[in-house]
């Protein structure tokens, strides 16, 4: 218990400083925030669930004392609990004969589920924190954007240029950051867990055997529960907003796997470089091929695309079902 004490207490202590950053104002403080759950994944990964659920306990507690439970509190559900979690489910594994060491691992598709609904609940529960109705919650919302635009017009550096009127915008601010906290929140994790999974690996203590990730799939019923969703955006209120967060942490997963279709078709073709690297940095650059990408994942998981189109090559699947 002493080594796994320890490394939690500093996997916590590391996250914590990574999140407690941001409110020095620095702009080299945004992206160390987002890997604020890479310690925990790698303390889970690399030693044990425990370690990370101790260190998720000491960044909470020391958050709190500095800053607050309200703080807290959003540190250990959009952050702390799903970077546990995660870790968990990747170590996850049943006996099976008929895989490969006799274990078959909890399936890459699943982790990515689980990932979707934790970024799905943090978002709701601080929509149904910050207010009871949609109405309150837009009056916020507009209220807060109103208060950044006249602020940003006080600056020494002048005002920031803003097309149409401020509470019209605040509106549509308020419609659009659910989802995109959720979907941001998701990919965070996601491009994490991947980070702590190579730093396991390197140094020996992952305890799986690295997966074939270009044979990642989502769950069979996906696409019916992404359709649900987009219907359920349309419903009126904060229902609505909570369906559309869903949907877009799900338009996540399916660009996710959409990459793992592009990684697997390309397989033992000319232009797989090139194509690797055009996707990737385009998507990194500009965001939207995101969604052409989410697309790809889409259309294999309603044609099986890597069946039809894929050369066979590469390594084989791992025992992951």
């Amino acid at each position: 218990m002493g080594p796994h004490l320890l490394i939690g207490i500093a996997a916590g202590a590391t996250s914590a400083l990574l999140v407690a950053g941001v409110a020095s104002g620095s702009v080299l403080a945004v992206p160390l925030f987002y890997l604020a759950p890479l310690p925990l994944m790698i303390a889970g990964l690399a030693f044990s669930h425990v370690s990370a659920a101790i260190g998720v306990v000491a960044a909470c507690l020391g958050l709190s004392l500095i800053y607050g439970v309200t703080f807290m509190l959003a540190y250990f559900m959009g952050i702390g609990m799903p970077a546990w979690a995660l870790a968990y489910c990747v170590l996850l594994a049943r006996s099976d004969p008929a895989a490969r060491d006799g274990l078959a691992w909890f399936a890459i598709g699943n982790v990515m589920m689980v990932g979707a609904a934790l970024a799905t609940l943090s978002v709701m529960v601080a929509l149904f924190s910050l207010a009871g109705s949609y109405e309150v919650y837009r009056d916020a919302i507009v209220m807060a954007f109103n208060a950044f635009v006249k602020a940003q017009g006080a600056s020494p550096l002048g005002p920031v240029p803003a097309s149409g009127d401020p509470a019209a915008m605040g509106t549509m601010v308020a419609a659009i950051l659910p989802p995109t906290a959720a979907s941001l929140m998701l990919a965070t994790q996601l491009g994490c867990l991947y980070l702590a999974g190579r730093a396991a690996k390197l140094s020996g203590r992952l305890a799986r055997p690295w997966p074939d990730l270009a044979a990642t799939r989502l769950p069979a019923s996906t696409p019916v529960v992404l359709a649900v969703l987009v219907a359920g955006a349309m419903l009126p209120g904060l229902l609505g907003l909570c369906a559309a967060a869903a949907g877009a942490t799900l338009i996540v997963a399916y660009a996710a796997a959409g990459f793992a279709v592009l990684h697997f078709l390309t397989r033992g073709r000319a232009g797989r470089p090139f194509i690797l690297t055009a996707a990737w940095v385009l998507t990194l650059a500009i965001g939207w091929p995101a969604l052409v990408i989410a697309l790809l994942g889409v259309l294999d998981a309603m044609f099986d695309l890597r069946r039809r189109f894929g050369t066979g090559g590469g390594p084989p699947a791992a025992n992951d079902h």
